[in-house]
């Protein structure tokens, strides 16, 4: 399971599902509650927090979601995620999984879902940071 160390994240705030740190300027880390699940209500809060956080930070970028502590998703949480995010302020998603269930819930996102902006699923966190950070630099907006 990945299960980060986040003493050095900075706190956030949290929906009903997830707790959020800012893991450097630009990047946001989305770390559900153990045994979460993700309907269409959750879905909204957590995509208006994500949202939220770029525009008042003034930049854009890219959230890392932990996906091993989550149970389940359902359809309207992926219809969230596909059609919601504001592509002017989100760069990218990773999806962070390492165990079976994490990774086959990332996995199937991905095979259904024709996103606003790139998803990529990971087997750890250094990973995603690589790729997020890379999408920060590319960034000239």
């Amino acid at each position: 399971m990945v299960d980060p160390d986040t003493s050095n994240w900075k706190k956030l705030g949290a929906t009903s599902n997830t707790q959020y740190y800012e893991v450097e300027p630009g990047i946001l880390a989305a770390v559900p509650h153990q045994g979460a699940s993700d309907d269409e209500r959750s879905a909204r809060q957590n995509n208006l927090f994500q949202m939220e956080y770029f525009r008042d930070s003034q930049r854009r970028g890219c959230v890392l979601v932990l996906f091993d502590r989550m149970k389940g998703q359902d359809a309207g949480a992926r219809r969230v995620y596909q059609r919601e995010p504001d592509a002017k302020l989100l760069l990218g998603t990773a999806l962070v999984g390492g165990t079976l269930l994490g990774r086959a819930m990332a996995s199937f996102f991905l095979g259904l879902s024709k996103t606003q902006v790139p998803v990529k699923l990971f087997g750890d966190v250094p990973g995603a940071l690589r790729w997020a950070r890379a999408a920060l630099q590319g960034d000239r907006s």
